[in-house]
């Protein structure tokens, strides 16, 4: 019915606009599944590095000194970079439970979504902001690693505002995805 009275013009718009959402959507998805990949290496490096120190202990008698710090450096890098994949996958803890009150209050469980998704974007917008600000004083003053490396805390703090911005924008996916009707979650 209104979609008859709209310009032409203005519904190829829609058309093109809808096809960079699905472009944009695509790249974070993938920038997702490239971050995942990163933070299952991660892991498989903090764990080779674990299994260093035991066997430089064992053989050496000898510690590598950098095993703590370096495995939860690596750690914290780990869960930054996967967080945007874990909201992809809709893997974070969700109250599912209210599903069962879909069929009788629709309405009502819709406006929660909504209402759930923009209080995660507003988290993640500030948790990047703050990582940002993290990383940008640790460049500008130089902070180093009290731990005998000396690592500068540049190169651990840059994954904080990543990985929070790639979590802010998969959820922005999420919620266009759920408000547009192309997905129930």
């Amino acid at each position: 019915m209104l979609w008859s009275s709209i310009p032409s013009s203005w519904k190829r718009s829609k058309r093109s606009s809808c096809g960079f959402m699905k472009k944009c959507i695509a790249a974070i998805d993938g920038a997702n599944r490239l971050f995942a990949r990163v933070s299952g290496l991660c892991v498989a490096a903090a764990a080779l590095l674990i299994i260093a120190e035991i066997a430089s202990r064992v053989v050496f008698s000898q510690s590598l000194q950098v095993t703590d710090e370096y495995t939860g450096y690596l750690m914290a890098v780990s869960s930054f970079l996967g967080l945007g994949y874990v909201g992809q996958t809709h893997g974070h803890i969700r109250m599912d439970l209210i599903d069962l009150l879909r069929e009788k209050y629709p309405a009502f469980i819709r406006a929660c979504r909504i209402w759930a998704y923009g209080l995660m974007l507003v988290f993640a917008g500030y948790l990047t902001c703050a990582g940002w600000r993290l990383f940008y004083q640790s460049y500008v003053y130089g902070s180093k690693s009290m731990q005998i490396s000396e690592t500068p805390l540049v190169i651990p703090q840059l994954f904080i505002p990543i990985g929070a911005a790639v979590l802010f924008l998969q959820y922005l996916c999420n919620m266009y995805k759920y408000c547009s009707g192309q997905s129930d979650k």
